[in-house]
C-alpha cells in the first residue's frame, strides 16, 4: 500500500518494512526496495500513481540488509535507474559480502536459514553507479548522513528545506514507541547509539523509518528525547 507522507514523499508499506518514493526534483527516486518478494507490490504501488519501474531515475539503498536491498536487482533490470549507496556499504549491495546475524544462541540457530535465504534470493545488484559520502548533497535535496552501527555503511537522508528525515534502521518506531535497531542484526550497538547523536543537531518536522509508521509532526524533538534516554542508560 502506498500513502502520502508529505508533498513529493510517499511511503510504500511492504509488510513489516517500508520503502519510500520521492517524486519531487530529480525524481522519481525509490529509497530502499524491501524483501526479494516485494517487487510485485512495489510495481502495483507505482502503477497506482501512474508510474512504472522504467520511470525510476534513481534507487537509493540505505543499507544492504535483505529487507532493504531485496528488490533492487529485479527493479534495476526493469529500469535504467541509477543505483546509489554509501561507499562503505557497496560491497554488501553488490553481493560481495553478506551480513550475518550476531553471535549468540539465536544467531547460531537462525544462521543456516539466513544463509539459505540469501543464496536463493541473491539480492546483490550487478552494479553501483553512485558511491555516496557523508555530507553529500543529493539532486533530490537530501543530504547524506552516514549512520554506522546497524550496518557499516548505513545512511539516513535529511531534507533540510522540507523538514524531512528518512532514518532507515538507525532507529525504528514500532507500536508507537521509538526503539533501537534489532540487536540480533546490529554488529555494534554502541556505534549505532553514537550515530544517533547526529540527529540531535538537525531540524525536521517529519521522520520516516525502515520499520514502523512515520512521525508527522515534532519529530526532531521526539527523537532528540529518545536519543538522550538511550545515551544516558
Amino acid at each position: 500500500m502506498i500513502s502520502t507522507i508529505a508533498p513529493d514523499l510517499s511511503q510504500l508499506d511492504l509488510g513489516g518494512v517500508n520503502a519510500y518514493l520521492w517524486t519531487g526534483s530529480e525524481g522519481p527516486t525509490l529509497i530502499d526496495t524491501g524483501m526479494p518478494g516485494s517487487v510485485k507490490t512495489i510495481i502495483t504501488d507505482l502503477a497506482s500513481i501512474g508510474l512504472q519501474p522504467a520511470d525510476l531515475r534513481r534507487i537509493i539503498i540505505t543499507h544492504a540488509d535483505l529487507d532493504h536491498l531485496g528488490g533492487a536487482r529485479e527493479l534495476s533490470a526493469q529500469s535504467q535507474a541509477i543505483i546509489a549507496c554509501h561507499t562503505v556499504e557497496s560491497a554488501y549491495v553488490l553481493g560481495q559480502k553478506t551480513k550475518k546475524p550476531n553471535p549468540g544462541l539465536l544467531g547460531y540457530l537462525i544462521r543456516p536459514f539466513f544463509d539459505l535465504t540469501n543464496r536463493r534470493a541473491k539480492p546483490g545488484v550487478s552494479h553501483v553507479d553512485e558511491y555516496l559520502l557523508d555530507g553529500q548533497a543529493m539532486p533530490e535535496g537530501f543530504t547524506v548522513l552516514h549512520m554506522p552501527g546497524h550496518a557499516p555503511g548505513q545512511i539516513a537522508l535529511h531534507h533540510p528545506d522540507r523538514g524531512i528525515l528518512i532514518a532507515a534502521d538507525a532507529l525504528n518506531n514500532r507500536k508507537g514507541k521509538l526503539g533501537l535497531p534489532s540487536a540480533l542484526f546490529t554488529p555494534s550497538m554502541s556505534q549505532a547509539i553514537e550515530s544517533l547523536q547526529r540527529l540531535q543537531k538537525l531540524k525536521y518536522e517529519t521522520a520516516c523509518f525502515g520499520h514502523g509508521p512515520p512521525i508527522l509532526s515534532g519529530a526532531d524533538e521526539k527523537i532528540a528525547e529518545f536519543v538522550r534516554s538511550v545515551s544516558d542508560s
